[in-house]
This record gives C-alpha cells, structure tokens and sequence, in this order.
C-alpha cells in the first residue's frame, strides 16, 4: 500500500474557481461516484465568520448551475455540506486507476491537495497518467509506503481517552497534569511525552500528513 500526497489543478473545477475568487477553503472528506457519470463529495467549508450558508450555495451554483447542494452550520465560519454533480471528474480518476482519495485539500491558488492511498505502485503512476490525460497538471509532493506509524498506541489512545472524559481538554481544565499522572499512576514528564506525542498523531492526521 502507498500514502501520497499530490497537488492537482483541474480546468473548470468549481472547488479551484470558487477558492480563487473569493475566501473560502474547502476539504473534500468523501467522494463517491453516482451513476451516469456523475459524483457527490461530503465538504467542510471555512470562510469569514460572517459567512451565510446561503451566500455560500449561490456561489457555487453560479459556477456549476445544475449541481445539488446541502449546507449546514458548524460554528462561526464553518459549514458542512454535500454537492452533487452530474459530471465528477475526481470519482472518475480514482475509479479508473483503483485508488482511494483520504481528503482533498483546496489552496488560494486553484489547485487541490489530494491525500491519496493506492494499493501499489502500480495503481498511483496510473492515477497520475490519468490525471495528466484529462488535461489536468498534477505534481507528486510526497509518497510513502502506507504504516500504521500515525495510528495511536493503546497506551496513546488509553492516556488521551481518559484525559479528555476527566475535562483536561475542557476551558477551563477539570483536572490539572498533576493530577492526571497521579490518577494514571504516572510520572508528570512521561504523561506530558505520551499527551504531546498523541495530539501531534491526530493533528497530523487530520492535515493530511504522514507521521
């Protein structure tokens, strides 16, 4: 198995036409293909935290005027949605060359960070020749063989589980690094080490990069 990361701009994509023209950043968490063609992607939009959900969709059906689209609020700034399209250009690269997209990324400039898994090496030079045969540019920022090296250790998601139902995680803290090592029965150091080291595997993974 194969981790990359590629950045790929796609002509006429409306995630790259919406983000150059004006402040909003959009992750593709999901992206299935629908029959005929066509494809539905499960967003998380952040913009200005005067942002309507409303403004939002106008945007985007003024750039692909017969898309669907699903938007609800997630706090100041931040929506979760879903767009359907009756032409999905990423669902058809990845169906073809058999990969699996873990996110997408969108940048100020138009193009689009896919964090991809394939299952060789084979499958990820197809994907990157198809890509390139639709016309699209694309660039390969980092491949890595897929580990479970990002994946939290039991004694990890054990530590960090019970930190986060004792409120250390709450503003204000319920319960001080003190205390928590004397409730895990701990030294202070090697819980601070073990808390550091997890949160940098989550934020990490939920930027997209390999640990």
């Amino acid at each position: 198995m194969r981790s990359a990361t590629l950045l790929v701009r796609i002509p006429g994509n409306w995630i790259g036409t919406l983000c150059t023209s004006c402040d909003l950043s959009i992750k593709v968490m999901r992206c299935v293909p629908l029959n005929g063609g066509g494809g539905m992607s499960l967003l998380q939009i952040d913009g200005p935290p005067d942002q309507t959900g409303t403004a939002i969709a106008e945007r985007i059906r003024s750039i692909e005027p017969n898309c669907r689209i699903a938007i609800t609020p997630a706090g100041p700034g931040r929506f979760y949605g879903t767009v359907q399209t009756a032409t999905c250009a990423v669902c058809s690269i990845l169906a073809d060359s058999g990969c699996f997209l873990e996110s997408a990324i969108s940048n100020s400039d138009g193009s689009i960070q896919w964090n991809v898994i394939a299952p060789n090496a084979a499958s990820l030079r197809a994907l990157v020749e198809k890509i390139k045969s639709l016309g699209c540019s694309v660039r390969v920022k980092k491949i890595s063989k897929l580990t479970t090296a990002a994946e939290l250790t039991h004694v990890q998601e054990s530590v960090l589980r019970t930190a986060y139902q004792l409120g250390y995680f709450e503003i204000p803290r319920k319960i001080n690094l003190d205390r928590l090592a004397k409730r895990l029965e701990i030294s202070k150091a090697t819980l601070n080490v073990i808390l550091r080291r997890a949160q940098k595997k989550i934020i990490g993974s939920y930027m997209g990069e390999t640990i």
